[in-house]
């Protein structure tokens, strides 16, 4: 028996379809020819998925392109707002939700703070988060980013002290009351750090996100993917030892102990200072070098969060790697800023609508 796998028809569809939306996504609007050279699709196959996207709205034709000697093709590109996310952010002060299209921005006038009342219970969330749903069209998913231990696979929150939410099931409760296919709910942090990768602009395959969300904390970036760890608990940092010997304890560890300690000493009008405090410096340098020893990443990526503490930290951090590494990493500030989780839930969403893509065509 030949062990050759055929793939079906639907499954080739996927893939085609897939390959025109990235390809519009990540370069804006193209003639059909140029598509075909780009993702290396037949002419007839491309014109077939344009004609597609373009008849669910996806797609949209915005002009001429330029003259090649012949005959000008028409040029296309994404409908970024013809779909979005409904992304929620629990981690900010105040807790905020918003709409992000189809290419990660977020539409305009669509940010609003969750009301306090809304996070009393995750009941009380849920039945909120279905009213918001139930008033949109043309949604293709629910991204929920969750200051706390998170289960990505079950949509459980284990423990999310800012919330006092503990042992949650909120996917499945969510599910059952909001009627949407897609949907997300993952650490903060991890989200940044996706938001980052998918729509930051770093040209870096391995990333790695810093932020301070009740306790110091990175998502990871690997490969192009998440990398949560066997518990879903990758990027634990604040748990490193601390140059000052603190030890910390099971819930705060020994690194961030010693650096809320400094924060505290700053204050929060150390925004107003762009030299950061050697102490600051000195407890993010621990953590940069670990993490860059360990991981040979490309790019650190500093939260606006940790900016606050010093607006050239960025800078402070990437001289002290390059004093004793031989391949540091460049370490910034974040490019997508406070919105880098809310985009994040709408990357992580996305990646699901790209296993099914005919979700975007209903």
């Amino acid at each position: 028996m030949s062990d050759v796998r055929t793939a079906d028809r639907g499954y080739i569809r996927e893939v085609n379809l897939r390959a025109v939306v990235e390809t519009l996504r990540r370069r804006g609007a193209m003639t059909r020819a140029g598509i075909a050279r780009e993702t290396g699709l037949s002419g007839p196959t491309v014109s077939a998925v344009v004609t597609t996207l373009t008849e669910a709205g996806v797609v949209t034709p915005v002009g001429e392109g330029p003259a090649t000697g012949g005959r000008r093709g028409d040029l296309y590109e994404l409908n970024a707002g013809s779909r979005t996310v409904l992304a929620v952010d629990l981690s900010s002060e105040p807790a905020r939700h918003g709409l992000v299209d189809l290419n990660g921005g977020i539409v305009a006038g669509s940010l609003r703070a969750v009301p306090v009342a809304a996070l009393r219970t995750p009941a009380t969330f849920v039945r909120w988060l279905a009213k918001q749903a139930s008033r949109l069209e043309r949604v293709v998913g629910i991204g929920l980013a969750v200051p706390g231990v998170t289960d990505p696979l079950t949509g459980t929150i284990e423990w999310a002290p800012s919330l006092g939410w503990r042992d949650v099931r909120l996917l499945d409760e969510v599910r059952a009351t909001v009627r949407t296919e897609v949907i997300v709910v993952d650490n903060d942090l991890n989200l940044a750090a996706l938001g980052e990768h998918a729509f930051g602009e770093h040209d870096s395959s391995d990333l790695v996100m810093f932020g301070v969300r009740g306790g110091l904390g990175a998502g990871l970036i690997l490969g192009g993917a998440l990398h949560r760890g066997v518990h879903f608990a990758a990027g634990e940092i604040g748990y490193l030892p601390a140059p000052s010997g603190v030890r910390g304890s099971r819930d705060f560890g020994p690194l961030e102990t010693t650096l809320f300690d400094h924060m505290r000493a700053v204050g929060e009008d150390g925004a107003a200072d762009p030299e950061p405090s050697s102490g600051i410096a000195e407890v993010l340098a621990s953590a940069c070098l670990a993490v860059a020893a360990v991981l040979d990443v490309g790019v650190i990526v500093l939260g606006e969060e940790i900016l606050r503490y010093g607006r050239s930290l960025d800078e402070e951090l990437t001289g002290r790697l390059a004093d004793v590494l031989p391949h540091p990493p460049a370490v910034i500030a974040s490019r997508l800023g406070t919105d880098a989780t809310l985009r994040g839930a709408a990357a992580a969403v996305h990646q699901q609508v790209n296993t099914d893509m005919r979700r975007l065509l209903l």
